[in-house]
């Protein structure tokens, strides 16, 4: 572990259940040599998270995830070593949570209106970030007893084929990797397996980001099988792009995925800071 890297994480800045303190040193017990945070569509944590890292001399790389969609597929582009203080993507950071908002108040007004009573200040006091997910109104349907598991909640209720399911707002894919590229930052695409089933689908669609500017893809992932992760390794290295990986820890908001369960090797973390210099 002392080489290994984990670059797909996430703390209650977003949807997670760990603070950044307790996730960083998560990973230092554990024994990586560094990490990544990167909270779906904010980088607040960022700066209090290097800092802290400094101080238990763990290496951290700042991040970011994207949430996109392209023709009905959900698609995930993490940030790398972005500009945080872009006024670009400090505008963007603010449409998002909009969105979100957005999306949030229609969710709540579908639930009330199937008899779950549930308010959005509820739910807003449930999420200690400014990121405000599905996965905190799962925690107040629990707490309130609508349902007894997070997975009962999101097949009944939260789920693409839940009763109160609503449509994100989502980003253009192919934007978002722009807009990383203006930032500075290196973008990839994050865990590809859970786009669609078709490997061809799939192969179509990062053809696509890459003419975009992609720059690498998610070879190592917690729920990847060993055929997977061999079949990603390949078509990294077929389409020359660099190799990130992580575990997608969320703490109980993810059960049974823990820090470092995927990671990185230093070389990858090597190749990944040459890239942002060529960039740069």
């Amino acid at each position: 572990m002392k080489k290994r890297y984990d670059l797909h994480t996430h703390t209650t800045y977003s949807d997670g259940t760990f603070t950044v303190e307790e996730l960083l040193k998560r990973a230092k017990y554990i024994g990586l040599a560094g990490i990544a945070i990167t909270d779906h569509d904010t980088m607040e944590g960022v700066s209090e998270a290097r800092a802290i890292a400094k101080s238990l001399d763990l290496d951290f790389v700042s991040g970011i995830e994207f949430s996109c969609s392209y023709e009905g597929y959900e698609i995930h582009i993490l940030g790398y070593l972005l500009d945080e203080k872009s006024e670009e993507l400090s505008s963007k950071l603010i449409e998002l949570k909009k969105a979100r908002t957005n999306r949030n108040e229609k969710i709540v007004n579908r639930l009330n209106s199937l008899g779950l009573k549930i308010t959005l200040d509820e739910i807003e006091k449930e999420a200690t970030g400014t990121i405000v997910s599905r996965a905190h109104i799962c925690n107040v349907m629990m707490k309130k007893g609508f349902v007894y598991t997070k997975g009962e909640a999101f097949k009944q209720y939260l789920g693409r084929k839940g009763a109160a399911y609503i449509e994100k707002e989502s980003s253009n894919p192919f934007e978002i990797i722009k807009l990383i590229k203006k930032c500075g930052g290196v973008s990839a695409l994050a865990h590809p397996s859970l786009i669609c089933e078709s490997k061809e689908k799939i192969e179509k669609i990062l053809k696509l980001l890459i003419e975009a500017g992609l720059d690498g893809l998610e070879v190592e992932y917690s729920s990847y099988t060993p055929k997977e992760t061999k079949y990603y390794k390949e078509l990294a290295n077929k389409n020359n792009l660099l190799m990130v990986g992580g575990s997608d820890f969320h703490g109980g908001n993810r059960v049974g995925v823990d820090i470092a369960h995927s990671s990185i090797s230093k070389d990858d973390i090597k190749r990944l800071l040459e890239r942002k210099c060529k960039e740069d």
